[in-house]
């Protein structure tokens, strides 16, 4: 596996999270598994051991067009069901930021995500006697890796199974036609049906076109970047390549969360002290985010603050929200204008809306545990991880009927008997509104509150069901695989 993220190493969001947990489940039932990543400035480094030489590589045609690039292996408990690799070239990537720092994105980050792939493809030719069964790449950064496999690294490598994922289509890896030469990409590739696009390189177009499955994380996803309102330009393409496309939900690491045994909570808890362990989490978290105690309802938001997760929709709402004996939890951080205005409402709202500017995951728990709503108002989502860490820790999720939330998410129904969620149009304010209002008429009914949070804790979203459809798709496509 390829990826710019792994969570125990380093993240910034989902896809690190992913490819953490599915490698570990893979690993656990038996696969051989190496993930490669960059090693950071921000990478949070567990025991290691140097491969005894550096890995050559190529990012160019030029003869010097060559790095060696350092090997890091993971030991140790990281390591206990998968290889970890880390790639160590401080010029390229020891910085303080995955894809940019204070001062905005890297330039050359494009030059980065080469690197990582070819150098990751080296990794797995010395890991392995005959190299991998499968390469799996993920997102636009890895794309590089299905590129470089398939057109440059000769016969051999050009006949490895590949599976590329999808995990966000917003980003797709678009860079000046220069690239084909300056990245050693190929020049017959540059071609409207693999990756020219309007006259530029689309990594991520490249990569679909020439995987043998292409996989998004979700099956509700998968269908709608096909479509022109979430292809993101790419809905013919991906419409073209639909027969090796296929949606598979994300599950979520069930023993890092877990209400029954987090350490970051004031109280852990289970189904049957859901209660006591909910309202002990809620006072503590109010006394740590400056919230007033009382005793209505508290709406939870762990999010990147983006366009794309709908944050700004809860704007016009909160005063109606507060009016009615709700809090507000916020935490997260992204677009500078967003940071602000949550920052506002929590400043025309002292006691009933706390915003905190920060990625800071102990925490982020403690709100999924304290909430008894969590709001994810998303205009697309791939999956969503946020509202099953909420479910499973409790908190009754209200989201956009978009995506993976669509597949997680049904509506209750029978004053909360049925279902599991509120769920509402994406982008439509009175829409979310409403679903608002509905979970304050729950609130007040908690019997049936507490009914309907015991039933998403015995909710199972762990990796076993997806990791069991990867290892499927994985031995479809590779004949050395049983």
């Amino acid at each position: 596996m390829i990826s710019s993220e792994v969570e125990c190493l380093a993240r910034t969001g989902g896809l690190g999270d992913v490819v953490d947990a599915l490698s570990t489940t893979l690993g656990r039932r038996d696969a051989s598994v190496i993930v490669v990543t960059p090693k950071y400035g921000t990478t949070r480094m567990p025991p290691t051991t140097r491969w005894p030489s550096a890995v050559p590589a190529r990012h160019g045609w030029a003869p010097h067009d060559v790095r060696d690039v350092g090997v890091l292996e993971v030991t140790g408990d990281l390591a206990r069901h998968r290889r970890l690799c880390l790639l160590d070239d401080p010029p390229l990537f020891d910085r303080g930021g995955i894809y940019g720092d204070a001062r905005g994105t890297f330039g050359d980050n494009d030059l980065r995500f080469a690197v990582l792939s070819r150098a990751a493809l080296e990794v797995a030719g010395r890991a392995w006697d005959g190299g991998p069964d499968v390469i799996h790449a993920h997102d636009w950064h890895a794309a590089f890796a299905v590129l470089y496999a398939r057109l440059t690294m000769g016969v051999a490598w050009s006949q490895v199974p590949v599976v590329f994922t999808l995990h966000n289509i917003a980003f797709q890896g678009v860079l000046g036609a220069d690239a084909i030469d300056r990245l050693a990409i190929g020049r017959e590739a540059f071609v409207p049906e693999v990756l020219e696009q309007m006259g530029r390189v689309n990594l991520v177009k490249g990569a679909t076109a020439l995987a043998d499955r292409i996989t998004t994380v979700s099956p509700t996803h998968a269908r709608e970047i096909c479509t022109p309102a979430f292809g993101f330009g790419l809905d013919g393409h991906l419409t073209a390549h639909a027969h090796r496309l296929t949606g598979i939900l994300n599950g979520i690491d069930v023993e890092r969360f877990d209400p029954r045994a987090d350490g970051a909570l004031a109280r852990v808890y289970d189904e049957r002290t859901l209660r006591v362990g909910k309202d002990r989490c809620k006072q503590a978290l109010s006394e740590e985010l400056g919230l007033t105690p009382g005793s209505g309802p508290l709406f939870g938001v762990v999010s990147r603050l983006t366009w794309q997760k709908g944050i700004d929709l809860l704007e016009p709402l909160v005063h109606d929200l507060v009016g009615r004996g709700a809090r507000l939890a916020v935490v997260g951080q992204g677009d500078p204008t967003l940071e602000r205005a949550l920052l506002d409402l929590a400043a025309r709202f002292p006691g009933r809306v706390a915003t905190r500017i920060a990625f800071d995951p102990p925490l982020s728990r403690r709100v999924y545990a304290a909430s008894d709503f969590f709001l994810v108002p998303s205009r697309f989502e791939p999956c969503g991880l946020t509202q099953m860490y909420a479910m499973r820790y409790g908190a009754i999720p209200i989201v956009a009927d978009v995506g993976g939330l669509h597949d997680t998410v049904t509506p209750l129904t029978d004053g909360g008997e049925t279902g599991s969620g509120f769920v509402f149009s994406s982008g439509d304010v009175v829409g979310l509104g409403r679903a608002l209002g509905d979970a304050l008429e729950l609130f007040d009914a908690p019997e049936a509150r507490e009914r309907a949070a015991r039933r998403l804790m015995q909710r199972d979203f762990s990796w076993d069901e997806p990791a069991r459809q990867y290892e499927a798709l994985y031995a479809a496509i590779a004949p050395r695989i049983s």
